[in-house]
């Protein structure tokens, strides 16, 4: 199969790397909302925080700090979904209870009973594939939260997804194998294609939306074999 992006050995010094979070950065400059325009408010500050995390783990990634890179993916992706819901799945209810409490509740409405749990990120990734089906947009949150979830809740615990990488049998390292590398690049790059483009079109900015995605499908196209499901987990 002809490839058309940059080669995965180049990929971390490679200009198409480079210029996509140049391009998601410069495509959200500037974007500005109404102080009562709860939503686009929200799906701003998530989506920037999932671009500047992005950002600084190709950085990171660049100069070998692959455990950082790996502490970074749960809270990301969280960011990421957080964000989506908040946006486009929450009761005016539900947003309201967030801004009051930082709670992202199961209540759908003002006294609805049995449903005070706060939502996991499992259901929020569910709910987001659900509605964003509807709109005809091709999204895998849940699958991609299945498939981690457990490397997930070991990131987030401190536990052996990230110890188990960074000790070759003999050192303590901080380098990871170079599948695992080219993996969490992707997934960052993904995360930040994922998060400019929900961004821009909360801000009806469609066409700037699409540029997104014709600057991120070169680097799809060169990486996204590296998530077959024998090799798919983010740490």
């Amino acid at each position: 199969m002809t490839r058309n992006g940059p080669h995965p050995d180049s990929v971390f010094t490679a200009i198409e790397v480079d210029n996509f979070i140049k391009i998601c950065s410069n495509s959200v400059e500037g974007l500005q909302a109404n102080s009562t325009d709860k939503r686009k408010i929200l799906i701003m500050q998530f989506s920037l925080r999932v671009l500047y995390n992005a950002k600084a783990s190709m950085f990171l990634i660049g100069n070998n700090d692959n455990g950082t890179v790996s502490c970074l993916m749960r809270s990301t992706f969280e960011f990421l979904c957080r964000g989506l819901w908040l946006n486009c799945c929450a009761t005016d209810h539900q947003l309201n209870i967030f801004l009051k409490k930082d709670f992202l509740t199961q209540q759908k409405e003002v006294g609805e009973e049995g449903k005070t749990r706060e939502m996991k990120l499992g259901n929020l990734a569910k709910e987001i594939d659900e509605k964003l089906a509807e709109n005809g947009f091709p999204v895998e949150l849940h699958y991609l939260f299945e498939i981690n979830k457990k490397d997930f809740n070991s990131l987030t615990h401190g536990g052996l997804a990230l110890l188990n990488k960074t000790f070759d049998g003999r050192n303590v390292t901080n380098s990871f194998h170079r599948l695992d590398v080219l993996r969490q690049s992707y997934f960052q790059l993904l995360m930040a294609a994922y998060a400019t483009t929900s961004l821009l079109s909360a801000f009806e900015k469609y066409d700037e939306a699409e540029h997104i995605v014709e600057a991120f499908n070169p680097i799809n196209e060169t990486l996204v074999d590296l998530i077959a499901p024998e090799n798919q987990v983010l740490a």
